[in-house]
């Protein structure tokens, strides 16, 4: 059922422009959770709110800028709230985003989400965004927990239109407290007009995690990811800011960056990246989008 945000209620077979529809080997019957929205006058509506099997998108009230030079009336947020126990063997969600030209769009994930034990039995975790001119998708991501005898097949996948921009917070975790995780794969697509900003595909299983270059023994992978555009530098040590060391930051060939922190715990982890973060998204909604300033 679609849900109805006081401006515009689309159905199931609506013909809104919406990413591409389930993935091959997608389990049927597991509707994905569908987010759009657009330009209206000066500001934004939702064109398409529709709950999933597995979640729900609620609008949060106002966006979150500070009412600076940013988007302003054009900035949206929506949170993600689980209606059904995940991840299970075999289960399959799906986010499917559509962001109109100029319109900001936050999306909060209020809690973590843990891959059960399902003795080996695969789950698929897929977010795919497409994002119009000037368009900005801002994904407040919580901890993903890859818990022992779980598989995970996780995939991100952005399209971005001239000028749009997007910023990613994800967290992943191998294993709850003293346990061993379950194979985890975790795939990266950000692709500009032209080319891809980031193409990564992270293979967690087995002792591939532990080599060198990869994950060593820590426990946590915590990291925010910008493409379309390159937020300020860090700190000249590297650090988050400074004192702090763990956190280092990665240049993209093309416009974008990522800064990224290795620990044994989610906290940890967010100590190191979560201030870069959040200084990233405050830039990103305070500045003049390039578009419609044109």
């Amino acid at each position: 059922m679609s849900t109805r945000t006081g401006m515009k209620t689309l159905s199931p077979t609506s013909t809104e422009r919406v990413p591409a529809s389930a993935p091959a080997g997608a389990h049927p019957g597991q509707r994905p959770t569908r987010i759009a929205v657009e330009p209206s006058g000066e500001g934004a509506r939702f064109a398409l709110l529709d709950q999933g099997h597995y979640l729900a998108p609620r609008p949060v009230a106002g966006g979150s800028g500070s009412g600076g030079s940013g988007s302003g009336a054009r900035q949206l947020r929506v949170a993600l709230i689980g209606i059904h126990m995940m991840l299970l063997g075999e289960d399959d969600v799906r986010i499917e985003v559509a962001v109109g030209p100029g319109v900001t769009l936050e999306v909060v994930e209020p809690a973590g989400m843990v891959a059960y034990d399902a003795e080996g039995k695969q789950s698929r975790w897929t977010l795919e965004a497409v994002l119009d001119e000037g368009a900005v998708l801002i994904w407040e991501g919580a901890p993903f927990v890859a818990a022992a005898g779980s598989n995970v097949l996780r995939e991100t996948r952005v399209k971005l239109g001239a000028g749009a921009r997007v910023l990613i917070r994800e967290t992943l975790v191998l294993g709850r407290s003293g346990e061993e995780a379950g194979p985890l794969r975790s795939i990266t697509r950000l692709t500009g007009p032209d080319a891809d900003y980031l193409y990564e595909d992270l293979d967690l299983r087995g002792p591939r995690r532990r080599a060198v270059g990869v994950l060593g023994f820590a426990k946590v992978l915590s990291s925010a990811t910008a493409a379309g555009w390159r937020p300020p530098s860090l700190h000249p040590t590297g650090g988050a800011r400074p004192g702090d060391g763990g956190a280092r930051r990665l240049e993209f060939a093309a416009e974008g960056a990522a800064i990224r922190a290795l620990a044994g715990t989610a906290h940890e982890a967010a100590r190191e990246t979560d201030p870069v973060y959040r200084s990233w998204k405050d830039r990103l909604l305070g500045e003049p989008d390039p578009i419609l300033q044109a």
